[in-house]
């Protein structure tokens, strides 16, 4: 008996060593597990993610570069470095409302809107140059990355290597692509983009969808771009007494051919597509905060009722049905309820 018992003794040491260890190891792979699918859940943007980033630098710009980034492939962190590098602290005229042109492209450019002429600083001194305006944030982006499905830049692009889990190209490797074909002529260049993206942080972006960044309700900015950008004159305005009309006019009214396209004003939720006597062809977007838009007299609606809809996006085309005298969009906004004047938001 005292033998089977020396003999035992070490293999139920093992036993319990090698128990001790699955239980140990299994600890530790359910905090890595619990540790990953946390990090994994922490996806949604907040403003503490923008903390330390110049202040021009909105969640509608990072959420138009992640769109950007998730129908290209080309890296968010990479477009963001760039206009931060071009923008500076403050931003600039242009990158702001109502140009939306974060990254000084000169006009003609792909989706470009119509064109404004400025004052720029170039290698050779100073310049006036004629620049695109975009709709919004995310048309001029998407005309950053139409030039690199061209010459010379197409090669060099598509030869970085991608993340095998979301597809997008690497972000050092799609700079320095960019840089050797003729991008940017400062040998600095690449290393300045890097150095940006490393600061602030912009490589957290390169994982994200559009999802990722607007958790919730959609609310919109509270700054508006034009409805109707294709307007050939303004007709009349808010406030506007005329005889036909009990306690003066509560929008503005956009003269335009049959068929020119109008666009919501901001980021939002559409509560009403259909027909009323009155506004004919109307589109209502709920934006959040109590601040609503309307939208009437369309030919047609291009989008329905429950559909979330972005700040720039075709919503309608110009028409004249409903009591309406000619063709025109009649704009109004409404706070909490209460038409307010339409030009303190755009």
């Amino acid at each position: 008996m005292g033998y089977i018992q020396k003999l035992l003794k070490p293999i139920l040491v093992s036993v319990v060593l090698f128990l001790f260890m699955i239980v140990t190891m299994s600890v530790t792979v359910h905090e890595v597990m619990s540790a990953l699918i946390g990090s994994e859940r922490q996806t949604q943007i907040t403003e503490d993610m923008l903390g330390g980033m110049p202040d021009w630098i909105t969640i509608e710009i990072v959420q138009a570069a992640v769109d950007m980034m998730n129908e290209t492939g080309y890296p968010a962190s990479v477009v963001l470095g760039q206009m931060i590098l071009e923008g500076g602290a403050g931003g600039s005229e242009l990158s702001n409302p109502p140009y939306y042109n974060c990254l000084g492209q000169k006009s003609p450019s792909h989706l470009e809107s119509g064109t404004v002429t400025m004052v720029t600083e170039e290698a050779w001194g100073t310049v006036t140059a004629i620049f695109s305006t975009f709709r919004n944030y995310t048309d001029c982006m998407l005309a950053w990355g139409y030039k690199f499905t061209m010459p010379p830049y197409v090669d060099n692009v598509t030869a970085c290597p991608r993340d095998p889990l979301t597809g997008h190209y690497d972000a050092d490797a799609f700079i320095e692509a960019v840089w050797k074909s003729g991008y940017a002529t400062d040998p600095n260049y690449v290393n300045k983009v890097i150095q940006i993206m490393t600061f602030y942080e912009l490589y957290k972006f390169n994982s994200m969808t559009s999802s990722d960044l607007v958790p919730g309700d959609i609310t919109g900015t509270g700054q508006f771009t034009h409805p109707c950008p294709g307007m050939t004159a303004q007709t009349s305005y808010f406030g506007e007494i005329r005889e036909f009309e009990v306690g003066g006019h509560k929008g503005n009214d956009y003269a335009a051919p049959v068929g020119t396209p109008t666009y919501t004003a901001d980021d939002g939720v559409v509560t009403v597509a259909g027909w009323s006597d009155s506004a004919g062809n109307w589109v209502v977007i709920d934006h959040g905060n109590g601040l609503v838009t309307k939208y009437m007299h369309h030919s047609k609606n291009v989008v329905s009722q429950g559909q979330t809809v972005k700040k720039g996006q075709k919503i309608g085309e110009v028409g004249s049905t409903g009591q309406s005298t000619g063709p025109h969009l009649h704009f109004q906004v409404e706070l909490n309820g209460v038409a307010v004047n339409p030009d303190d938001y755009l």
